[in-house]
């Protein structure tokens, strides 16, 4: 077993033939490889549209967006699965990539272009929570599925709770902060039991960017701290391109705050705040949700990220998880961010496997599809609610679970450009190690 951030790690063979290498353009973004026409397709190549930021501030992300689809693209023709057949026909599958910007008025009008100018059958993936607010209200005319957007807050599945008949095809593919946030409670708790980490005080601080995503995982953290014994003031809203954190670090140097966690969604905002937190010699332990979003985090950070802890993204436990990441490596150079290229590499097999399954573009049959054949894809099992249940905030959303058993991310420490799982105790490939700047208790 081998917990190591595939950022760094250096894994086993694959399991299949390792795939060919890929064509890059001059400004180093992966050229689209050609989707050959099969001899025993008899249909024209039916779209698909993938939404993530291809561009702006969540760029980085969107690379990895990319390179996660077209891998599953060349996984799921080697094994026969494209082309897919819908209503008697089998098709090719066209990616149609639609450049959401991390911006909701430009994501709407990059999503209704697909939809009536490209004809994208079907929808999958994206990131940003706010942009998968407006596009719910986009897309619910067309009568469409969008399988699968990593929109985390629970604001999306408040929605599909008040107008299930509305948004019914919107499947969201990330469970509500309430159900993942809240869970850095039992591993923080678990690290004082053991003596691993011994806080000076109760006191907590929050820093989130101030979108529907933001505040719904801070609210959530904050509660859950709560269960551990920590005591968290108002959260610290900040903007999603922040990148002066001076003044707030300085307040919680001042307060002498033990425990200082943060998401943003931006790399060069959440880099920034790592760097500043150890410039300004904080003597607390940091979580930092969401900073291996991106594939190179340690190029922005260096050595200012050891130490931190993490549940923000899936680990290489398992062998076909290292095969994964090893054939990514080969296939496009360098190593993968698992929140952003593997879960679209699940969400785009998945998507496949339910057109083939039902043959049908019905919105209706799709979704009783979805509900029917849950999914086990190599990061995740994904089976999706039909009503709210205790793993599921909202029908539609993905429940949350163990390792393989449902969506799962263990707590990594990161040191030296790696991460390593400390807990739980059973995947864990190193014990945490306290921060050497800590005042203890």
């Amino acid at each position: 077993m081998n917990g190591r951030d595939p950022s760094r790690s250096r894994c086993g063979l694959g399991r299949r033939r390792l795939l060919k290498s890929a064509a890059y353009s001059a400004a180093g973004l992966l050229l689209p490889w050609k989707v050959r026409s099969d001899d025993t397709a008899n249909g024209e190549a039916l779209p698909i549209g993938f939404t993530s930021p291809f561009t702006g501030p969540a760029r980085d992300t969107g690379l990895e967006i990319r390179r996660g689809v077209l891998m599953a693209l060349m996984d799921a023709r080697e094994e026969g699965e494209i082309p897919v057949t819908v209503e008697g026909r089998r098709r090719d599958i066209r990616p149609v990539w639609v450049d959401t910007t991390s911006n909701p008025d430009r994501a709407v009008e990059a999503v209704t272009r697909a939809l009536t100018r490209d004809k994208a059958a079907l929808l999958v993936g994206g990131w940003h929570s706010d942009v998968a607010l407006a596009l719910m209200d986009a897309e619910s005319p067309y009568g469409i599925m969008h399988l699968g957007h990593l929109g985390e807050a629970q604001a999306i599945a408040d929605r599909i709770n008040r107008a299930y008949g509305k948004y019914r095809g919107w499947f969201k593919g990330w469970p509500s902060p309430g159900l993942m946030a809240a869970r850095y409670a039992a591993p923080l708790e678990y690290l004082r039991f053991q003596g691993l980490w011994r806080p000076a005080n109760n006191r907590a601080a929050i820093m989130v960017e101030d979108t529907s995503y933001g505040r719904g995982w801070g609210e959530a953290l904050r509660n859950g701290l709560q269960t551990a014994g920590l005591v968290c003031g108002e959260l610290d809203k900040t903007a999603l391109d922040a990148s002066d954190f001076q003044d707030l670090l300085r307040r919680y140097h001042d307060d002498g705050v033990s425990l200082v966690a943060m998401t943003t969604t931006g790399i060069d905002a959440a880099a920034g705040f790592v760097r500043q937190f150890r410039e300004m010699e904080v003597p607390a332990l940091l979580v930092g949700h969401g900073l291996r979003w991106t594939r190179d985090w340690y190029a922005y950070t260096g050595e200012t990220s050891n130490y931190v802890v993490a549940m923000d993204s899936a680990m290489p436990i398992a062998l076909w998880q290292q095969w994964w990441v090893r054939r990514y490596q080969r296939l496009f150079g360098d190593m993968p961010s698992l929140a952003a290229a593997g879960l679209h590499y699940d969400y785009t097999r998945m998507a496949i496997r339910v057109l083939n399954a039902t043959s049908s573009l019905d919105l209706d049959d799709l979704i009783r599809t979805v509900y029917r054949l849950p999914y086990r894809g190599i990061w995740n099992r994904y089976q999706f609610a039909s009503e709210p249940v205790p793993n599921a905030i909202s029908a539609n959303e993905v429940q949350a679970g163990p390792f393989m058993e449902g969506f799962f991310f263990p707590m990594a420490q990161l040191m030296d450009g790696e991460a390593r799982i400390v807990w739980p105790p059973r995947y864990a490939d190193q014990r945490f190690l306290a921060p050497p700047w800590l005042k203890s208790s």
